[in-house]
């Protein structure tokens, strides 16, 4: 009996399982599909308006010439810059020894120089007096021997006194002598002066050899100095005060030329983007530019964003501002 029982409760409970499934599949079988996602809504607008940043179109890039250590100077990011105003100097051991060691090889090349050419001077002058003692002693010596040439003829025809004779015959040699003597002295400064100007010409030109390459090396060393090669501003550097740096760094500064070309660069979003071509006008608005706005146009759409570009008036607009670009897209 207990056995039957058990059995109708068990089929019970079952058929209550059963009821249930179906219930189950009834109602999902009964609820309508879900409806699918809403398509986004076309941007319709004639025109946009979107914030913008300004930059310049013409950014010059200077590297660094030379390896070594970069010592800026007072510019800053921001200031207006010149051309041929230095903007750093990259410190080079290699470059400062040698032009120390060409300017020390000059120093003594034009010492030498210049006393040779003292040597010469006062060579000169005691060439001028020995030459000068030399011309009163062959005068002196050319009398003596008139003298002694008449003695000499007196003497052949017994004219001649003894004594007269003999001094004018001693008369005669020492101012032969004395004469020898001067000449030789004078010919010798003669040489020394044409020998200390074998060595003027030789020391000019070791001075000249020392002189070009001095030049050199303190070309060498002027071109560690980075100029900029334009007006415009210091947009930013790439490296610190004191940072070594070498040459193949191409970047180290960016300088905006030609201020009155700039551009503004919005971020449209992707809608916007799809209507957006070259060449549509476009308005930038600028706090820093009197007036309704500057008319621009858009110049290339990519990577996310619009380029416009515009002719600024003044140069009170800098890159770096921001700006509100209005783009017409009919």
């Amino acid at each position: 009996m207990r056995g039957k029982w058990w059995l109708a409760a068990s089929a019970v409970i079952l058929l209550a399982v059963a009821a249930g499934a179906l219930s189950l599949l009834w109602r999902g079988a009964s609820k309508p599909p879900a409806p699918p996602p809403a398509a986004p809504a076309e941007f319709t607008d004639p025109e946009v308006s979107l914030p913008g940043l300004i930059r310049a179109q013409h950014v010059i890039l200077l590297g660094v010439p030379v390896d070594g250590v970069i010592e800026f100077t007072a510019v800053e990011p921001g200031q207006d810059v010149y051309e041929g105003e230095v903007l750093a100097h990259v410190r080079n051991q290699g470059l400062e020894a040698a032009q120390q060691l060409a300017q020390a090889q000059a120093e003594r090349a034009q010492t030498r120089l210049d006393s040779l050419n003292s040597a010469l001077i006062a060579a000169r002058l005691e060439a001028s007096r020995a030459r000068a003692d030399a011309s009163r002693a062959q005068t002196e010596f050319e009398r003596a021997e008139k003298a002694y040439q008449r003695q000499q003829i007196l003497n052949k025809e017994g004219a001649a006194r003894r004594l007269e004779f003999e001094k004018a015959q001693k008369e005669f040699q020492l101012a032969e002598g004395h004469y020898r003597a001067l000449e030789e002295l004078a010919r010798q400064s003669e040489r020394r002066v044409e020998s200390l100007g074998k060595e003027i010409d030789t020391a000019r030109r070791l001075l000249e050899d020392k002189n070009s390459e001095l030049e050199e090396a303190q070309q060498d060393n002027a071109a560690a100095e980075i100029r900029s090669p334009v007006d415009g501003i210091l947009l930013a550097r790439s490296k610190q005060h004191g940072d070594e740096v070498t040459r193949d760094l191409k970047d180290l500064f960016q300088i905006a030329a030609d201020l009155s070309l700039l551009e503004a660069v919005v971020e449209p979003t992707p809608p916007v983007r799809a209507r957006l071509r070259p060449g549509q006008a476009a308005l930038v608005v600028i706090a820093e530019a009197p007036g309704e706005g500057l008319q621009g146009v858009v110049r290339e759409v990519k990577s996310g964003e619009a380029i416009v570009e515009f002719i600024s008036p003044t140069t009170a607009i800098r890159p770096g501002l921001t700006a509100q670009v209005t783009i017409k897209l009919r």
